[in-house]
């Protein structure tokens, strides 16, 4: 039974991730794609500001694409378009290119996709990659490449999706089956890279779907789920704890508790998936074509398996065959000329599915074995299964996950309260909004755990380099090699396990040992049962470089041998690297001090030194002695800087007296000068280079390059295709554009154009289709834009002539309106704004009066002028004539008042120290002003709502203007 977990400890596990705060909580207006690559599809979602986690629908409104690329003529297809003519084109459209990953044909998962699940093209060996290839009409592309065409669409169909065309995200978080070893791993990195992406992390599908499944859970008891993914090409099974723990954002903080889980163990079948199933299916309907085809023709040896347009179209079947029997018990078959005008027509039931899928069946549950063994709890311990993936849906699989799990005391229900299919995507891109600093969240702890045992073994560089010349190859082959050609007893050699299985990721270590020459380091795979088959135990070389010259130069100051400090991290996408390396001398050294004692006044001697205080001294400073620090050596300097610190040396005995009073005596304390010793220390960073061996590589800088450059020249391929296919989209539409205006507007174009125009424009039309059906198809993008133009360009003037026969009057009587408005607002401002002078009214009106003519005009020479030619003036040029009357208005009306001109008989505005009594005063005398109808220059109490309307009748005027 397996110990529950101490909360506490989970905020430092691995990596926290939060719940997005989708208001003005993000900081950033950028957007994180979640990328569940797959195997057969491909499930993108999409994490932005002001939005919840969302799943990227495609150009075809699917909420996930097929995995696959077809190469046609010169030009890419994905998705539903490449999926489209796959029975048509095998050849050209390679399919589930991420199982070829960092991986040779040797290995179990490829030899089981060429084998099993009849693959269309051979891998090949590519000796200056490193690596395998796959040769597409005529071409070689590597699966990194093909991989980051596909990532390329998945940013293509999430910036048309956001709405973003001109900035795709460049940001994501890929998923990747718990299985990948690091060389799956930097290949998906490398395919990332090439596709413009920048990783913030891998996370493992089970730890994805159970992150999405956690987001809004807090359990204060903890409790324990397995996850049983099916996919389309592997089963993974994970053990995972649910809890919660206090989270504090401060020390001021009070904390709450928050959400966390934890990965318990992680189990699988590499090559069980639902493609498995679909390949019994389509061996079984092979046979049954081969029996009948066979009979026909007479013969024995016919396959139809050595035809690949023929096996595409029975894979295909044998999908929907599968799907049908999830919900029914038998379902009829017929294909139409499979090969050979040989017809298939069967009857396949869910019984003879399940007989042919017997031994598929058994394996279903071996890897819940596995994890509940590997995570040491039981069935017991278990609390709900959730089922996710593809395959999961056959209903003998349920069956055999519920027999599986029904050995314990509790009744344990299947449960599905995930998107099988999207939860992974949706945990992915929840993870990058964690890891990103553009988001703000809220915590949910999260630990995964490491697949495979990780060690270190350190040998003299001569012998490393014996090493690199064998290879390395398959399971360290070139490393025995090299250790055989070396005599054992002169061989220096040390091995570590850095990072046991199970432990969780994100965490470093460092080991360290004395040594004076240089040492090569080789980071492996240790053996295990669950690495593999046929996978590479090197991870990565390593020559450290710096030890023998830094041991040389302290051993011409007599110092020790170096003590040699290598710090490796294993981080939260599963990957191991050494990121620190560096020599160590420790020396001895004497130096002087300055303490403070207590002063025995029965024997204080002015010029002697208190010998037995000095020995109290010592040993107080020995218990507060601290490490001084010491500068670092730069890689690129060699001599060693030392520093003791930054105490004052002092040979004299100093002797101060302080006076301290306590409730018992007072005391004298005095200075003194100590000898004590201290440790001071030689640092130096050396020198570390790296390299890889084996059949599968890293892509060099110098690949990539490469691979970029080509992948840039498809691209641009590409775009010029899309662009020629809208040209021509666009001709042909124009043609039709032509037609429709000339029937739907037949008594409109009439009036402005002749019948010879009328029938021009008829002719052109007709020409450019039969131009677009006969030379079309081979027409290239400048020869349609060429031909657009001459199509248009009379149609254009005879369409606007048309549509100017009503804007124009629209567009006088809209500004003699305008123009009106302005008079009357004039006429109000002679009243209402009396600072604007007559003149300044004047010139308004005078603008008002040259535009009033400019439209008698242009409106009489428009009258004369012929109807099929180009107007005398348009639509557009109407407004403008009264943009220069508006900004003189504008201008007037922001005019200020003048001042008030005081009266004699009135006073100066009341001081501040004036009483209330005067103001009352003042204010009956204003009152009885007020009520006397007979003062000069004054109005009386009736005319002020008079004057009010007015104002108001300016203000209305001058708002619609």
């Amino acid at each position: 039974m397996r110990a529950t977990p101490n909360p506490l400890s989970l905020p430092g596990l691995a990596a926290c991730c939060g719940l997005l705060l989708l208001s003005a909580s993000l900081v950033d207006s950028k957007s994180i794609l979640g990328i569940d690559l797959g195997s057969l599809y491909m499930k993108v979602a999409l994490v932005r500001r002001n939005s919840p986690l969302e799943i990227v629908t495609n150009m075809h409104s699917k909420r996930k694409t097929e995995q696959m690329v077809l190469f046609d003529a010169g030009s890419r297809f994905y998705g539903a378009d490449a999926s489209s003519l796959l029975a048509r084109k095998p050849h050209l459209t390679p399919t589930q290119m991420s199982v070829l990953l960092g991986r040779d044909v040797a290995h179990p998962s490829v030899a089981a996709l060429l084998a099993e699940r009849h693959y269309h093209f051979a891998p090949e060996r590519n000796d200056t990659r490193s690596g395998v290839h796959l040769a597409v009409d005529g071409d070689t592309y590597t699966p990194e490449e093909l991989v980051a065409m596909v990532l390329t669409h998945a940013r293509e169909i999430a910036a048309a999706y956001g709405e973003s065309a001109a900035s795709p995200p460049s940001e994501c978080v890929l998923t990747v089956p718990s299985f990948y070893t690091q060389h799956e791993r930097r290949a998906l990195l490398d395919a990332a890279a090439l596709a413009g992406l920048n990783v913030l992390a891998l996370i493992n599908e089970n730890t994805a779907a159970a992150l999405h499944f956690g987001i809004d859970r807090i359990d204060e008891t903890p409790v324990t789920y397995l996850f049983y993914n099916m996919g389309a090409n592997s089963l993974q099974v994970s053990v995972v704890r649910y809890l919660s723990y206090p989270h504090k954002t401060s020390k001021y903080d009070k904390g709450k508790s928050v959400g966390a889980f934890e990965v318990l163990s992680s189990a699988w079948d590499a090559t069980l998936g639902g493609a498995s199933f679909d390949a019994r299916l389509v061996d079984h309907m092979a046979n049954e074509f081969n029996a009948v085809w066979n009979e026909k023709r007479g013969t024995s040896g016919k396959d139809v398996r050595d035809h690949p347009k023929s096996m595409a179209k029975l894979m295909i079947q044998a999908n929907k065959v599968k799907e049908v029997l999830s919900a029914n018990s038998e379902i009829p078959v017929f294909i139409d000329a499979l090969h050979d005008d040989v017809n298939y027509q069967t009857l396949i039931s869910r019984a003879k599915f399940e007989e042919v899928c017997h031994d598929l069946l058994a394996r279903a549950s071996k890897p819940i074995e596995r994890a509940l063994k590997m995570a040491n709890i039981t069935l017991d311990d278990l609390d709900a299964v959730e089922l996710i993936g593809g395959g999961m849906r056959v209903p003998k699989v349920q069956e055999a996950v519920a027999h599986a799990l029904s050995g314990g005391t509790k009744n344990i229900d299947l449960g599905m309260h995930l998107n099988s299919d999207e939860s992974m995507a949706l945990g992915a891109a929840f993870h990058g909004a964690n890891v990103s600093a553009a988001f703000k969240v809220r915590h949910v702890g999260m630990a995964d755990v490491n697949s495979f045992p990780v060690g270190v073994d350190m040998t003299g560089l001569e012998v490393g380099k014996e090493q690199k010349k064998f290879g390395g190859g398959l399971f360290g082959i070139g490393k025995k090699k090299a250790e055989e050609k070396a005599p054992v007893d002169d061989v220096w050699a040390k091995h570590a396990t850095i990072f046991k299985q199970g432990i969780r990721l994100g965490v470093k270590k460092t080991i360290a040992f004395s040594h004076e020459k240089d040492v090569h380091v080789a980071v492996n795979y240790e053996e295990s049962e669950m690495l593999p088959i046929g996978t590479s135990l090197s991870i990565e070389q390593y020559d450290v470089m710096g030890i023998a010259d830094f041991a040389e130069d302290m051993a011409k100051k007599s110092l020790g041998i170096p003590k040699v400090s290598l710090q490796f991290e294993l981080d939260t996408s599963g990957l191991t690297r050494l990121i620190k390396a560096e020599a160590v001398v420790e020396e001895t050294v004497i130096v002087d001090e300055e303490v403070e004692v207590e002063d025995d006044e029965a024997e204080i001697a002015d010029n002697a030194t208190d010998d037995g205080a000095a020995d109290d001294a010592k040993v107080d400073a020995k218990e507060k002695e601290d490490d001084d620090s010491a500068e670092k050596e730069g890689e690129v300097k060699n001599d060693t800087k030392e520093e003791v610190g930054d105490e004052k040396v002092d040979e004299k005995i100093v002797v101060s007296e302080n006076t301290t009073t306590t409730a018992a005596k007072k005391k004298k304390m005095k200075t003194i000068t100590v000898q004590k010793e201290k440790k001071k220390r030689h640092v130096r960073n050396l020198k570390v280079q790296s390299y890889h061996v084996g059949e599968i590589r890293p892509y060099t800088s110098e690949l990539m390059a490469e691979s970029k450059a080509k992948l840039e020249m498809l691209a641009q391929a590409d775009k010029e295709r899309t662009m020629l296919e809208e040209a021509r989209n666009d001709y042909e539409a124009y043609i039709y554009y032509i037609r429709n205006k000339l029937v739907d507007y037949e008594e409109e174009i009439a009036k402005v154009t002749s019948e010879e125009q009328r029938d021009a424009l008829r002719k052109s039309a007709e020409d450019a289709e039969e131009w677009l059906f006969e030379d079309g198809y081979s027409a290239d993008l400048k020869t349609f834009q060429e031909k657009h133009a001459e199509l248009s360009a009379p149609a254009e003037k005879a369409f606007f002539r048309m549509s100017e026969l009503t804007a124009r009057p629209k567009a006088i009587d809209a500004l003699s309106k305008q123009l009106a408005k302005v008079e009357d607002l004039m006429k109000l401002w002679e009243t209402t704004m009396t600072h604007i002078t007559e003149e300044e009214r004047a010139e308004v009106l005078e603008k008002v009066g040259v535009a009033r003519s400019w439209i008698e005009e242009k409106v009489g020479e428009q009258e004369k002028a012929d109807a099929t030619a180009d107007p005398v003036f348009t639509s557009e040029e109407v407004p403008g004539q009264i943009k220069k009357i508006d900004a003189i208005v504008a201008r007037l009306k922001k005019k200020p008042k003048p001042k008030p001109i005081l009266k004699k008989n009135e006073t100066e505005p009341m001081e501040k120290n004036e009483t209330e009594p005067m103001e009352k005063n003042e204010t009956e005398s204003t009152e009885n002003t007020e009520s006397d109808g007979d003062s000069d220059g004054e109005k009386t109490a009736d005319e002020v709502p008079e004057a009010e309307e007015t104002n108001d009748d300016a203000r209305k005027v001058e708002d619609e203007l």
